[in-house]
């Protein structure tokens, strides 16, 4: 992976690489620091196979620990920054990381973590006054990159699953590298030097994963700290930006914001969404305030990342124009993926009936980490399973239609229903609970919680809420809203009946998830 990006360091050495709040870094100095970074890794006792995780907010070291971990031959784990405690620990238990690299808002939580013996054993270096990172950078000499097999781990990149817990996508070198072949040749065939691309969201989820082939391109990451609307605009306009890549809701909160339409956006080029589709009503507004731009992508943490599916901005037009429906759809197959909609024999139904959709591609991760059942169970026949059913009609459309698991993609973000229902269980007055998505505008889907009660007990949303907040679930995965139910629907073998609550949420709905 390193390679890849020294390439653009040779092409490019004294342009503007990356941008933060705290300053800027050519591309010579980005790699200068990079190579400092894995000598101090080794240092620290880091050797091949290691891994090397890293939790900040967005800022210009987390390309900087890319790079090095690629040197020297670790393996990049990621931890969300919009976490907490409880996942940060479990990621770091599948991990046993040698080097925690964290930002100064994240180095007590994860120092005490490691303290307390509820995270393995680990040095953590902070960022900033949190920590020594610069002391080691500026005691360090380069490091020289050495030789390494393409298949060599570079990334374990977790998504959620159905289990409640986390799952680690396991991608080589190889892996990675045709990933940004592929943003390169199906996304980003308008970049160029003169491109500056704005990170909003987590550099921990898609967004990181465009800056490699950015700076191949030779244009520059601009790191946005925290979403702010009026910050975004601020940026936006001295920056002078031309790609980002926003959540559906973030589109809209900025479409309907009372400062858009005062504000100089003509730099913007192309705005990169995922995870739902945009409402129609909400990409004419939005297209009224930045212009045709929008470009919707569909993938997976294992399944290549970005993009197996792409809508284009002509294709969002058009839609616009004679056919909406197709706004619902997530584009067309990329051409470096083989992308199936499958029957339970795994192979392809007609066009206009639901399948599973599976993927398969030199992108594609190579099974989960430490998991052997799940990695055999997804990973069938060369075809990673999406666990999303499908529709595929005559112009090879795919419409997501529902999900074969009970995930939810609420702004982007996964929640796993069985994680919350733990907690949720935990309240005492709650005898059951079942927790799925709903239609919602802002965030595509939102958490509902259907509740049955011990006789006499009593629950406000609120209540609920706060109870959550106390047992550290992520914000964003707590409920929005709360059914108290007499009891919780089952099948005839004493299943939970959850498509039962969830049906009469998307009546009428053409998609059966956000």
């Amino acid at each position: 992976m390193h390679e890849f990006v020294e390439s653009a360091v040779r092409r490019f050495p004294d342009r503007v690489a990356l941008t933060d709040d705290s300053g800027s870094l050519t591309y010579r100095q980005m790699w200068d620091r990079s190579r400092r970074l894995a000598t101090a890794l080794l240092d620290q006792g880091v050797v091949p196979g290691d891994r090397v995780v890293a939790l900040m907010n967005n800022r210009n070291e987390w390309v900087e620990i890319d790079n090095a971990v690629s040197m020297i031959g670790a393996v990049r784990g990621r931890l969300n920054s919009r976490d907490g405690a409880r996942e940060y620990a479990w990621v770091l238990n599948d991990l046993t990381p040698k080097v925690v690299v964290t930002g100064p808002e994240f180095t007590t939580v994860v120092q005490g973590l490691v303290d307390s013996g509820q995270a393995p054993p680990a040095r953590v270096i902070g960022l900033a006054d949190s920590g020594d990172y610069e002391q080691l950078i500026s005691t360090s000499a380069p490091f020289e990159p050495v030789a390494m097999s393409e298949e060599t781990p570079y990334l374990v990149f977790h998504s959620s699953g159905t289990t409640g817990h986390y799952k680690g996508a396991i991608y080589q070198h190889r892996n990675w590298v045709a990933t940004y072949r592929n943003i390169l040749a199906t996304i980003m065939g308008d970049m160029g030097p003169d491109c500056a691309l704005l990170h909003v969201g987590p550099l921990s989820h898609q967004s990181g994963i465009l800056t490699a082939p950015a700076l191949y391109r030779g244009a520059r990451s601009v790191m946005l700290g925290h979403f702010d609307p009026k910050l975004f605009f601020d940026v936006v306009e001295r920056e002078q930006i031309t790609h980002s890549i926003l959540a559906p809701a973030i589109i809209n909160a900025l479409a309907n914001h009372p400062d858009a339409s005062n504000r100089d956006l003509s730099s913007l080029r192309c705005i990169y969404y995922s995870g739902s589709p945009i409402a129609p009503v909400v990409l004419r507004k939005a297209m009224e305030i930045f212009g045709p731009i929008f470009m919707q992508g569909y993938g997976s943490t294992e399944g290549g990342t970005i993009y197996n599916t792409v809508l284009y901005p002509d294709e969002h037009v058009e839609a616009l124009k004679n056919h909406p429906d197709r706004l619902a759809s997530c584009g067309r197959p990329s051409p470096f993926f083989d992308v199936r909609v499958a029957g339970e024999d795994g192979r392809e139904v007609p066009r206009g009936e639901m399948g599973e959709l599976r993927v398969r591609g030199d992108a594609v991760s190579i099974g989960y980490w430490n998991q052997p059942e799940a990695t055999a169970s997804a990973y069938v026949d060369g075809w990673f399973r999406m666990g999303d059913l499908a529709v595929r009609d005559e112009d090879d459309f795919i419409t997501i239609v529902d999900r074969k698991n009970d995930m939810i993609i609420s702004g982007g973000l996964n929640v796993y229903p069985r994680e919350v229902e733990d907690v949720i269980s935990s309240h005492p007055s709650v005898n059951e609970v079942v927790v799925i998505g709903v239609p919602d505008e802002k965030w595509g889907e939102a958490v509902k919680a259907c509740v049955s009660l011990h006789s006499g007990e009593s629950l406000t949303l609120e209540a609920l809420q706060a109870h959550c907040k106390a047992t550290g679930l992520a914000n964003y995965k707590k409920p929005l809203s709360v059914d108290i139910v007499g009891e919780v629907p089952k099948t005839a073998v004493g299943k939970v009946f959850r498509r039962a609550l969830r049906e009469p949420y998307w009546e009428g709905q053409q998609r059966q998830v956000g």
